[in-house]
């Protein structure tokens, strides 16, 4: 399973969002985990079927969403993230 987080804090934002990839036999789904920094999160499903290639595109298209939106790219997998020159080469949900 595949996390990325990114946050939003600028202008008065206190935001997350997160994406979860998570793989089973024959089977690629990314779920977008949403909201307030501190609260629960809710949740949506952004691609749910049996072709990778799709479901990194649709992961790619989410996250340049958020970008544009402010969020920047807080983790992956738990680790801090890189630079953003450095990040944009290694993101991927699957692989």
């Amino acid at each position: 399973m595949n996390t990325i987080r990114l946050e939003n804090t600028s202008a008065g934002h206190n935001k997350f969002y997160e994406f979860v990839g998570v793989k089973a036999p024959g089977r690629f789904t990314v779920k977008g985990l949403y909201g307030r920094i501190g609260q629960a999160p809710n949740e949506s499903i952004i691609y749910d079927g049996d072709d990778v290639n799709a479901a990194n595109s649709e992961f790619y298209k989410k996250m340049a969403q958020k970008q544009k939106k402010g969020y920047v790219v807080v983790s992956n997998n738990g680790k801090a993230a890189k630079p953003a020159t450095e990040e944009k080469k290694t993101l991927l949900m699957f692989r």
